[in-house]
């Protein structure tokens, strides 16, 4: 085998290995409270507090003819029963497409869709009183399957057709690059819908303020967006409306949007009460956002030197019954099928489809997961039939640091991939061999390399608004309208602050994701926070402290030059001057505050949603295969990461063990079906996910180093090990059992079906 090694010239690796991490790493400065006494949104509930639930539509897509409410608003204990009538604003919601009613008026479209929505004293007379609504329905044909649905004779699930979104790119001279090439692999790969399954399940209170406002408390991941669209929605100015981004029992992209939070206000603006509203498993399920399946069919090919030569893609997706994400997700899967890979030509299509099958939103690894999958399992067969080892391929073949990005826009030069596989290539993981045999079970070792984009494309809410400002108590706060859902962004920015301000971590405090006292800071979304902190404080850390050495300067003397530390202000010499408690005292009434507003970072190239910014992963999956039952065990992966500085070591080891979990799950076990746009599944004791018992042993390694004068600063961590521990788990399998992986999950049958061909 030909294994040529073509990895340019790279300074020495500053690398963290894991056990460097885990001796890092530090208690969460918000573990004890949240283990002692923080609740989930919905159980912050107050003695005079109603309970809400939902009448969600029993049927997929149907008209509705008429509904009567007359019976429930009879029944005792009920104080409010509304129907699309009853909303005083703007009937329907959206992000790019305002396509999603907060109740149902003409038609339901996914199981679920609300339609009526209930308050009462308890639970029990709620769910009474949902009971004796009367719904007069006209069943309409179902669209299940989303290439049915762009048939001209598809029923339409929205009025303007069932294709949502499509775009096509293309550079190049496809023909002559075809024309080159000794090796073509053309497949049809499938992803599933993957459900969130997160801990707390949609939920929160909706109450009255003394100042005449409407507190919305539920778990969200951008409080001033939902803040600005219930207003709408309730046809009150937006100051008349808080929303407190509580701390969430996970969210992993489906609390990015608004579900049940309008519903829950709704009820709150018409009994002058507070209203609790809280989904059950089942409910949350019907209702909730999930993984957009794709089918995704590619074609590439590379010449008898192994030089790739082109990719085609095409890309299908299902968002379901309500846009979201989706235009954003599909812009995704298509920015990133061509990876960091170099190409002579690519041709790329995708599309997006409406269909009854619940709705799909936004999930961690954002839709290039899906596309990375099908993408790593090309690489991995065109390296086998070129006759190269895989890592030495991808070498071969990624695009030079300073290259243009993967739709040809201007990226920041980053050589993270480059580094990632540098440092698996002596792994002796990998140094081993990557298939054996031992009686019954398979082994096979996988390796998959991804790139991932940092934050929004081009036009994306990019920019942001953060504040800093000493507290009357001489804290140093860090506003931001940013929220914590257990990714450690306090742990991680208390360290930020501490760093750039020259102060300790005492001497901090984190106010996040409260509209009544941050400002918006754009979503908690898109491996953006940490970069976004990072830069506000680099940028504008010196204006800071020299703010509060004017601060002092105006009722004490000071040393010329004094400077900020731990605890307060101090000489040249390191003598403290004046503590931060003091300072707030002494300017009572002119306590500074710096108002920092970030521009849109984003790519010049004039090409929509095309990003600016990458990070980089690769891995390596071992996995045993049991010829006797199909089962796959994941037994190791190994992370090796270039995003940059480690920030805070527990966060990075956090969501990488996490979000390697939940690729692994993708990759073996988890699919939720929708035959007829019912789900299959509605309960976890019917949709499995990887519990602690079946995670693997977890390596985490960090590359620090950047490109020089990289502008940009440390790059996300919270999607990227799901994005590569899928193919790498695939590619596995593959290795162990011989089997062309083209669908996941891989389960049991799957592996047994192809070793019983075999033999």
């Amino acid at each position: 085998m030909n294994t040529p090694d073509h990895t340019p010239d790279l300074t020495p690796h500053r690398l963290i290995d894991h056990a460097g991490l885990l001796a890092l790493a530090r208690p969460r400065p918000d573990a004890a409270a949240k283990l002692a006494a923080t609740p989930f949104p919905s159980d912050h509930l107050g003695d005079q507090a109603l309970h809400g639930a939902i009448l969600g539509s029993p049927h997929p897509h149907a008209r509705i003819l008429a509904i009567d409410t007359r019976a429930a608003r009879a029944l005792p204990g009920v104080h409010a029963v509304l129907t699309a009538a009853d909303i005083p604003g703007t009937p329907c919601y959206g992000l790019r497409h305002v396509d999603r009613p907060v109740l149902c008026a003409d038609k339901v479209r996914c199981i679920g869709d609300p339609v009526a929505v209930v308050a009462a004293d308890t639970a029990e007379q709620a769910h009474a009183a949902v009971a004796a609504i009367r719904v007069d329905y006209a069943l309409l044909a179902v669209v299940d399957d989303p290439l049915h649905a762009l048939e001209a004779q598809a029923e339409a699930v929205h009025a303007g057709g069932n294709l949502l979104h499509h775009l096509h790119h293309a550079h190049g001279d496809l023909g002559a690059a075809v024309a080159a090439c000794e090796h073509v692999v053309e497949d049809e790969y499938h992803s599933p819908r993957q459900m969130h399954a997160y801990l707390e399940t949609e939920g929160g209170i909706v109450e009255h303020d003394d100042d005449g406002r409407l507190v919305v408390r539920f778990g969200c991941q951008n409080p001033e967006r939902d803040r600005q669209v219930i207003a709408g929605i309730l046809n009150l100015p937006p100051d008349r409306l808080r929303v407190i981004g509580t701390p969430v029992g996970g969210s992993y992209g489906g609390k990015d949007e608004l579900t049940i939070q309008p519903l829950a206000a709704l009820l709150a603006l018409k009994t002058g009460r507070a209203v609790r509203l809280h989904l059950n498993r089942g409910e949350s399920t019907d209702l909730g956002v999930k993984r957009h399946p794709m089918r995704m069919r590619l074609r590439s090919g590379c010449d008898a030197d192994g030089r790739l030569r082109f990719i085609e893609a095409d890309i299908l997706a299902d968002t379901g019954a309500y846009a979201t994400h989706g235009p954003e997700v599909l812009d995704a899967a298509i920015e990133h099928v061509v990876g960091p890979y170099a190409y002579d030509a690519v041709s790329l299509r995708g599309r997006l489809a409406y269909t009854n099958n619940g709705i799909a939103g936004a999930f961690r690894g954002f839709g290039a997961v899906q596309t990375q999958f099908a993408l790593e399992r090309q690489i991995d067969r065109l390296a086998a039939l070129a006759g190269f080892d895989p890592l030495c391929f991808r070498q071969r073949n990624l695009a030079a640091p300073d290259a243009p990005g993967p739709l040809g826009q201007h990226v920041l030069p980053f050589d993270g991939p480059h580094r990632a596989l540098d440092v698996l290539r002596t792994h002796a993981l990998w140094t081993a061999p990557h298939r054996h045999a031992d009686g019954r079970y398979l082994y096979g070792t996988g390796l998959a390399l991804v790139h991932r984009s940092d934050g929004f494309g081009k036009g994306g809410p990019n920019a942001a608004r953060l504040v800093l400002a000493l507290a009357a108590d001489g804290k140093l706060e860090l506003r931001a309208g940013f929220t914590e859902m257990g990714q450690n962004l306090i742990g991680a920015a208390t360290r930020m602050m501490a760093d750039h301000l020259h102060c300790a971590e005492d001497d901090v405090r984190i106010v996040l994701g409260d509209s009544a006292l941050t400002p918006d800071s754009g979503p908690t979304a898109a491996s953006r926070t940490t970069s976004i902190i990072h830069r506000a404080l680099r940028d504008h850390g010196p204006r800071w402290r020299a703010a509060l050495v004017d601060a002092a300067r105006v009722d004490v003397e000071l040393p010329s030059a004094a400077r900020t530390a731990a605890g307060g202000l101090v000489s040249e010499a390191g003598h403290p001057v004046l503590d931060y408690p003091s300072l707030a005292r002494q300017c009572a009434t002119t306590r500074p505050t710096l108002v920092i507003d970030l521009p849109a970072e984003e790519t010049p190239s004039d090409i929509p949603a095309a990003h600016l910014v990458f990070g980089a992963s690769a891995a390596l999956a071992q996995v045993r295969v049991d010829s006797w039952s199909g089962q796959v065990k994941v037994e190791r992966l190994v992370l090796a990461n270039a995003l940059g500085p480690v920030i805070s070591a527990e966060g990075l080891l956090g969501q990488m063990e996490g979000g390697a979990v939940m690729g692994q799950g993708m990759a073996t076990i988890e699919d939720l079906p929708s035959p007829g746009g019912r789900y299959a599944a509605r309960n976890l004791d019917g949709y499995f996910i990887p519990t602690l018992a079946d995670a693997p042993e977890i390596e985490v390694l960090a590359i620090e180093n950047l490109m020089a004068d990289d502008p940009a600063g440390p790059r996300g961590a919270g999607e990227i090990s799901v994005n590569v521990a899928v193919p790498a788990v695939a590619n596995a399998i593959a290795h162990a059992t011989g089997l062309t992986v083209t669908r996941l999950p891989v389960t049991p049958d799957t592996v047994l079906d192809h070793l019983e061909r075999q033999a």
